[in-house]
C-alpha cells in the first residue's frame, strides 16, 4: 500500500481513500481546494502504478492504514473520507476504534450484503475490467444499470491496470462485508453522501444510520456513482472544506 502526502504536515490530517479500479488520481483534481490540510492519499493494494501487489480485503487495508496512521500521525486523523470501496474501509476504521478519526465522510460506501448476487457483479465488474484492458467498450446501458443514469463517463476514472484477481478480491470483500458492533462507539460527525442516481448506496446509508444515529446524509440530485466527484469537482471540494470546518455536520 502507497501513501502519498501533500502539503504540511503540521495542518490538520485528512486521508482520502480511492474505490475499486481507481487510483490516487482520482483526488488529484481535489488537491488544489485542500491546501490548508495535510493530505494524505492512500492507493489501495492493487491499484498502484508504481507497486506490484494485490488488494486482499477491506480488513487487510484498514489495518495498513491503521499501522501508518499511528507510525505517522500519532493515530490521529483529523478528516477521513471514503469513496466507494474506500468507504466501506473507512466504516471499517471507525468501527475498530483503533484510530482516532474526528470527521468522516462516506460518499458511496458500500456496507450492504449482495446474497446471491455477489458473484455475479463480481464477474461484471472483472468482465469490466478486462474490456478496459483489451480497449473493448464497456456497454452503456450496463454501466448506467450499476452506476446511475447518464454516468457512462465513470469508465473513464478507472485504471485498467489493476489486476483482475485484486478486483475480484475487493469485490467479494465489499459484496459481504458485516458492520461491526463497534461502530456504535463512534460518536463524532459523520456524513453520508451519493446521488440521486446510485441504487445500492440509498440502501447502504439505511442500515448504517441503525448503528450512527449521529450521521447524516446529503443526496446529489441527478448525480450516478461517483458523479459529483469526477464532474464537479470544485462543488465537491466545497461541500467537503465546510464539513471539515464544521459549517455542514
Amino acid at each position: 500500500m502507497k501513501f502519498i502526502t501533500h502539503g504540511e504536515q503540521s495542518n490538520r490530517s485528512l486521508l482520502l481513500i480511492h474505490g475499486m479500479a481507481n487510483t490516487s488520481d482520482l483526488f488529484d483534481p481535489l488537491l488544489p481546494y485542500l491546501k490548508n490540510y495535510f493530505v494524505i492519499v492512500c492507493e489501495l493494494d492493487g491499484h498502484s502504478r508504481s507497486e506490484m501487489s494485490e488488494f486482499v480485503s477491506v480488513t487487510d487495508a484498514a489495518q495498513k492504514i491503521e499501522m501508518y496512521v499511528k507510525d505517522n500521525l500519532d493515530g490521529r486523523l483529523y478528516g477521513l473520507l471514503g469513496f466507494s470501496l474506500g468507504g466501506t474501509i473507512a466504516t471499517e476504521l471507525i468501527s475498530r476504534g483503533r484510530i482516532e478519526v474526528q470527521r468522516t465522510v462516506l460518499d458511496a460506501a458500500f456496507v450492504i450484503k449482495m446474497g446471491l448476487m455477489t458473484y455475479p457483479f463480481k464477474y461484471i465488474f472483472q468482465g469490466a475490467i478486462w474490456c478496459i484492458k483489451k480497449n473493448i467498450p464497456v456497454p452503456k446501458t450496463l454501466v448506467e444499470s450499476i452506476m446511475g443514469k447518464g454516468n457512462s463517463g465513470i469508465v473513464d476514472t478507472l485504471y485498467k491496470g489493476v489486476s483482475l484477481k485484486s478486483i475480484g478480491n475487493a469485490a467479494l470483500s465489499c459484496y459481504t462485508y458485516t458492520i461491526k458492533e463497534g461502530i456504535r462507539d463512534h460518536h463524532n460527525p459523520v456524513v453520508f453522501w451519493h446521488g440521486e442516481n446510485e441504487p445500492y448506496p440509498v440502501k447502504s446509508a439505511k442500515l448504517l444510520k441503525h448503528y450512527l444515529p449521529q450521521m447524516k446524509k446529503r443526496v446529489y440530485k441527478g448525480m450516478g456513482h461517483g458523479q459529483m466527484l469526477h464532474e464537479h469537482t470544485k462543488a465537491y471540494a466545497k461541500r467537503l472544506v465546510d464539513f471539515l470546518e464544521n459549517q455542514e455536520i
